[in-house]
């Protein structure tokens, strides 16, 4: 993919390319703003413990990868033709809303929002007429954004309200949107818009024609106002569909920035803390956590869903998926710092419950995601659906279970728990793919083994 912007045309359609492409520097270098945007989101969650901070850090940490979806999204269509300036554009945007973020509280809130509405139509704008980004529609929608417009002019509880509003708009649409229902309206709306655009065009010519005799020979012989280049409308839309390999290697990489926070914090909680047993102990606890989640969500799955086949969501609901798994992931390393810095202490009860429902969340992801996907598979691919749920919602959500009813437990307790129930997750699902390839080796030597039935496609 090339990362030269000049001259590039905006991107009209994509999918369908016949050589997977990967990242490119260009993308890797949008990344980067990302990666201080989430230990920023991480300072602001471990330095306000009340309920009203833990809701200012969700909404802020929604929008900022909501804007950072934007504009993946066009990367991700675009391909060759992806303009350098724009992404850049979206890096200082991500710029500006993290150095906002330790006063989002108070007087940076008002360019934190202001940062987000520039993003959001900046990130609208590449879009030739007639194109309709189908997988993330929220990228050309506008009424996301007016709550948060109309929140430059409040302060306090208010702008946060409407920030989720918008939020919620957007989400909204995401979920309950289809991707033909959105063709079909988005049809409707170019065929009126080319309607009044032809009635305009002839209210002018006429006139025109009254005026004619009128017009001085000298400045147009043909006696008419020479008008302006006719608007180039499509007769129909098309469809942006997403490059979908291309699609889960960038979801890949912004859960392997969450984690790498995750790592960041532990080694900065480590370096504070009085190194002994307790600190070892604790410190590898938090290591195997992260590489137990590094296997589930990113080697093993997808959209930084535990233990996801590839492509086993579609784009649109993936998008989805990973803002849930990226959020449980992100609030968890959040905190880690703070457990690993006292590893020999009771873990206070606000991270506690934070890691319980950061833990949980991301495991009830997962159950939920396989479920859905046995409930509309053959025999053999729903019973394979169901066992990745029980090996990642069992020993998972024991362990969350296990630490929200231990109060004043120590740290490296609380770390070995949540990092054991990950690792149990692991070996069930070695242990499943081994079991798996005996049986499909018995198969192939014509040994009396079941056929499996045939496998749907992805969950929409």
């Amino acid at each position: 993919m090339s990362d030269d912007g000049d001259g590039a045309a905006a991107p009209e359609e994509s999918g369908g390319q016949a050589d997977e492409r990967h990242a490119s520097w260009l993308e890797l270098f949008f990344d980067l703003v990302a990666v201080a945007g989430i230990g920023m989101l991480a300072h602001l969650l471990a330095h306000d413990a009340s309920a009203g901070g833990l809701a200012v850090y969700a909404i802020a940490f929604t929008a900022y990868w909501l804007v950072w979806a934007c504009f993946t999204t066009y990367g991700n269509l675009a391909g060759e033709s992806t303009r350098t300036p724009t992404m850049l554009v979206g890096m200082a945007v991500l710029a500006v809303m993290t150095a906002a973020v330790p006063e989002i509280h108070g007087e940076h809130a008002l360019g934190f929002a202001v940062a987000y509405v520039v993003g959001r139509l900046a990130a609208s704008r590449p879009w030739h007429r007639g194109t309709v980004v189908v997988d993330l529609p929220v990228v050309q929608a506008a009424f996301g954004v007016v709550p948060w417009v109309v929140s430059f002019w409040f302060e306090g509880t208010t702008t946060y309200a409407l920030w989720a509003l918008g939020l919620a708009l957007d989400l909204l649409m995401l979920l309950t949107t289809t991707p033909e229902r959105l063709l079909a309206s988005s049809q409707e709306r170019l065929d009126r818009v080319r309607v009044q655009h032809t009635a305009r065009g002839r209210a002018h010519d006429a006139r025109e024609g009254g005026r004619r005799e009128r017009r001085a020979a000298a400045a147009d012989p043909a006696g008419r106002r020479p008008r302006r280049p006719e608007r180039a409308f499509p007769d129909e839309v098309t469809a942006a569909t997403s490059d979908v390999p291309h699609l889960g290697e960038r979801l890949g990489l912004f859960v392997l920035i969450v984690l790498g926070e995750g790592l960041v914090q532990a080694i900065d909680g480590a370096s504070e803390a009085v190194w002994d047993r307790s600190l070892a102990v604790t410190g590898a606890g938090a290591f195997a956590l992260v590489v137990g989640l590094w296997t589930v969500a990113v080697r093993r799955g997808y959209a930084g869903v535990a233990l996801l086949p590839e492509r086993g969501l579609t784009p649109r609901l993936a998008w989805a998926a990973h803002l849930v798994a990226t959020g449980a992931l992100a609030t968890l390393a959040a905190v880690l710092g703070a457990v690993v810095a006292e590893p020999s202490a009771p873990v206070i009860d606000h991270d506690r419950w934070i890691l319980v429902a950061a833990s949980a969340t991301f495991a009830a992801l997962a159950v939920v995601v396989h479920a859905s996907l046995a409930a509309r598979s053959a025999d053999a691919a729903r019973r394979a659906a169901l066992r990745r749920a029980v090996a990642v919602g069992v020993p998972m959500l024991a362990a969350a279970a296990v630490v929200a009813l231990r109060p004043g437990a120590a740290a490296e307790g609380v770390v070995w728990v949540l990092a054991g129930g990950v690792l149990v997750t692991v070996v069930l699902d070695v242990r499943s793919r081994g079991a798996g390839r005996a049986r499909r080796g018995k198969q192939s030597r014509g040994v009396g083994v079941d056929r499996p039935g045939p496998e749907v496609g992805p969950a929409d």
